[in-house]
């Protein structure tokens, strides 16, 4: 009942804040909502200094209630599912095997019936898909608290593995798929299937954010919030409300969490392709943290260790709780942009098995050889390493199954979606590679959601980017979740 209730608040909160936008670009495989403009904000004034200052709020509408309704579908789907597993004691992530079921489900119906289902469940995929970067950063943000990557020769040796690792996951799969095509004829892709993709969503269905995709409603009222949270937090604790100032502590987190990333999903495009708002979201609630912690007279450590408890109860969770606590929905709503791009999977179904196969199989077995040769000193660093070019949502899921550190294998991903953003493109023209199915493929494969996005201007390569995205991740997950072949692959990364 906890988690209906804090998932529900936290969904509906999140659908009024993001549904008013600023030149607004859908994420891939969701269409843009039919009812996208609000009507009227509500305003606040205040004055300040002899000046009125406007601030637009978001609204509740009918728009507000029908996303968060949808989202709440995955959201039951997802407390079912991880029911389900769990009672069957399977082990594999409940939201990959979710999302299995719900595509299978769409391919099963009759058109109508898929069409109706669709059209239902789209607005909440699309509020997911637009919050999903944010519903990891919790690990980003705990990240000191985990294990000490070890000297600056152990350092030199990861961020190695982690450019080389992109370098050979990117060429092994474009080449592969090019020898592909010229085996078969090298037949172009449906021009008229792409362009109706690409008219769709111009952004990836996972971890990418779109140009300024908040409006200023929705900061100004997470900024405000965030600000009210923190000093009902304080006053709580100087009052000696503990109950009080231990939820209210939670929930200024939160905000503090929100009205950051916020702030950096509107920075200068310029800025946030090398700055990833991710970077500017963790950064700065860092600071709020350590603020929060001198004022109340506890240690970083600890407010840190509060954010995320590893419990969903209304008394005892953590704003990082609240926030991984949404990825599994999400995960589960990646059907929907499966279902949408079934055609083009089905039309080249050769190349993208070929890049699926390569980047799955190269990536984890590849990288586990690497880190072994390389000598890294750190067991769950070397764990951590494994799934660096999977978006981060099943990259966590991944490094839960194998024992990693789920922190540090985030912060892997961004790392390598970071680079794969800003240099992809560059190294893909530089080397001679134009056929758009190898170069989207290639890298959706090596740079996940981050190098996705950086395609969105390449309406040829950027559905097949969004298509290596998923299923190179889907794919990785049901190898690792493999006993046969999860054991292998610690044997290949720790040499035990």
């Amino acid at each position: 009942m906890h988690v209906h209730r804090i998932s529900f608040v936290a969904l509906t909160t999140l659908s009024a804040f993001g549904i008013r936008t600023n030149g607004f670009v859908p994420l891939a495989g969701f269409e843009r909502p039919k009812h996208h403009t609000l009507k009227a904000a509500s305003k606040v004034r205040s004055s300040v200094s002899n000046n009125a200052v406007s601030l637009k709020l978001p609204v509740f509408d009918s728009t507000t209630r029908k996303q968060s309704m949808s989202a709440a579908s995955f959201v039951l789907f997802d407390i079912a599912f991880r029911t389900l597993f769990k009672a069957a004691k399977v082990d594999f992530p409940s939201s990959l095997g979710g999302c299995g079921f719900l595509f299978a489900t769409f391919l099963a119906l009759p058109p109508k019936a898929s069409s109706f289902l669709y059209e239902k469940l789209t607005p909440g995929a699309a509020l997911l898909a637009k919050w999903l970067p944010v519903f990891f950063v919790p690990s980003l943000i705990t990240l000191p608290l985990a294990d000490s990557i070890g000297t600056s020769a152990e350092l030199i040796k990861v961020v190695g593995i982690v450019i080389g690792g992109f370098f050979f996951t990117l060429l092994s799969a474009a080449f592969s798929v090019i020898a592909v095509r010229k085996a078969m004829g090298n037949e172009s892709p449906v021009k008229a299937e792409i362009e109706d993709l690409t008219s769709k969503a111009t952004q990836n269905v996972m971890n990418t954010v779109p140009l300024k995709p908040f409006s200023d409603e929705c900061f100004h009222a997470l900024t405000l919030t965030s600000v009210g949270l923190g000093l009902l937090t304080l006053a709580s604790k100087f009052a000696g409300i503990t109950v009080l100032a231990r939820q209210s502590s939670a929930l200024f987190l939160l905000a503090t969490t929100l009205s950051t990333f916020v702030y950096g999903a509107r920075l200068p495009k310029k800025l946030t392709t090398i700055i990833h708002p991710l970077l500017v979201c963790t950064s700065f609630t860092w600071v709020v943290a350590r603020a929060l912690a001198a004022a109340t007279g506890q240690s970083f450590r600890s407010i840190l260790k509060s954010y995320r408890t590893g419990s969903l109860g209304l008394k005892t969770s953590g704003a990082g709780d609240i926030l991984l606590f949404l990825l599994g929905p999400a995960v589960i709503s990646l059907a929907i942009s499966m279902y949408e791009k079934r055609k083009l999977m089905r039309d080249n179904l050769a190349e993208v098995g070929t890049a699926v196969g390569v980047s799955t199989f190269g990536g984890l077995y590849g990288t586990a050889l690497l880190v072994r040769l390389l000598d890294v000193g750190n067991p769950f660093l070397r764990l951590s390493l494994l799934s660096r070019n999977i978006t981060s949502p099943l990259a966590m899921a991944i490094a839960g199954i194998i024992g990693a550190d789920v922190s540090l294998a985030v912060t892997a991903v961004v790392i390598t979606g970071v680079f794969g953003a800003n240099f992809g493109a560059t190294i893909l023209t530089a080397l001679g590679i134009k056929d758009p199915v190898a170069r989207g493929l290639s890298i959706g494969a090596s740079a996940h959601g981050l190098g996705t996005a950086a395609f969105a201007n390449e309406k040829d390569a950027f559905p097949f980017a969004a298509i290596a995205m998923a299923l190179t991740a889907s794919a990785a997950t049901v190898v690792v979740s493999i006993p046969f072949f999860r054991r292998i692959l610690l044997q290949l990364a720790l040499g035990v």
